[in-house]
């Protein structure tokens, strides 16, 4: 039952993001579980993405550019 309420909101949402719109890329953490990236676009939006396990979290993030935090980011260097 609960996947349908889930199948039902999701239905037709999808994106597509440029790699050369991300700014950042920060490891976040999902129902307690170090399973989520959130990525920061050039355009000032963040997407949060959860993944089944860690694992799959470390070949996401090692397939994506390699980005920086600061301040010509729009992003301070400290959380």
């Amino acid at each position: 039952m609960i996947w349908v309420e889930v199948l039902a909101y999701t239905e037709g949402l999808h994106g597509k993001w440029m790699f050369s719109e991300i700014r950042a890329v920060f490891s976040r953490r999902y129902l307690l579980q170090n399973t989520a990236l959130e990525v920061f676009m050039a355009n000032r939006t963040s997407v949060m993405f959860n993944f089944p396990d860690q694992a799959t979290v470390k070949k996401v993030v090692y397939s994506l550019p390699r980005v920086g935090v600061g301040t010509s980011y729009g992003l301070p260097q400290a959380r």
